[in-house]
């Protein structure tokens, strides 16, 4: 079975649980392609957004990279899976606030993700959100030294959006900093790293009340633990909700 089946196949799965799982409260999938320009590489993502209606979330995703440079859907390898279970309450009629836990699969190992947020929305349509996490990797390698690899990553992730009638945008700001010494450096051989990435979604509401919203994504990563080389990514997607 090649790659493309294998997604194809995962898709169809991850809906059709969603339909049994989820209430008709809030059930999305989304799909992502990516593109960097410094690395030329492609790759896609898949994602399931389950909300229960009781306060309890659930999301699904699975990560694909193309090894070949410049190519896209032909050599693609699994990049990594997680799934994430969190409780949100709304604190007051414009605050929420969201505890989660985030297992995330990869190929250096398990990294557990305990993360806090609150998303607050101005009734001008203005709205901030803010999320504190960290990355606790259990890596199946070893560093320099011939040592079990430790990491314990502190992030923090901010978003300034704004929505008017059928269009979404969205400025997107993340910080990080590795916690433990000899791990792997994070960006120009130092401990920390950041990113920019900016949002542009357009939503079509049908009459059944379901929802497609097509996306485009730029942003700035970084491209090398060990340089100060940063790149753009460029991201396309579409997310359908019922």
């Amino acid at each position: 079975m090649n790659t493309i089946t294998k997604v194809l196949l995962a898709t169809t799965l991850v809906s059709a649980s969603g339909f049994t799982f989820a209430n008709d409260y809030k059930t999305t999938i989304e799909y992502r392609h990516e593109y960097r320009d410094g690395a030329k590489k492609h790759g896609d993502r898949i994602k399931a957004f389950l909300d229960t209606g009781k306060n309890i979330g659930f999301e699904l995703d699975a990560r694909y990279n193309n090894d070949q440079k410049d190519t896209m859907f032909d050599g693609m390898t699994m990049n990594g899976s997680e799934f994430s279970a969190f409780y949100y309450t709304k604190l007051n009629p414009n605050l929420v606030g969201i505890g989660g836990l985030s297992l995330d699969f990869t190929s250096d190992g398990l990294v557990y993700v305990p993360y806090a947020r609150l998303n607050y929305r101005f009734d001008n349509g203005i709205r901030v959100q803010g999320r504190y996490k960290w990355k606790l990797w259990d890596y199946s390698m070893n560093n320099t030294a011939g040592e079990a690899y430790v990491s314990k990553i502190q992030q923090a992730d901010f978003w300034l959006g704004y929505n008017t009638n059928d269009w979404d945008f969205q400025y997107e700001f993340q910080v990080w900093k590795e916690m433990e010494s000899g791990a792997l450096p994070q960006f120009d051989d130092k401990d920390t790293n950041y990113l920019h990435n900016f949002r542009l979604m357009y939503t079509y509401k049908t009459a059944e009340g379901t929802m497609w919203r097509p996306f485009i994504e730029v942003g700035n990563v970084s491209q090398s633990r060990y340089t100060d080389n940063r790149q753009t990514r460029y991201r396309t997607g579409i997310k359908y909700t019922w």
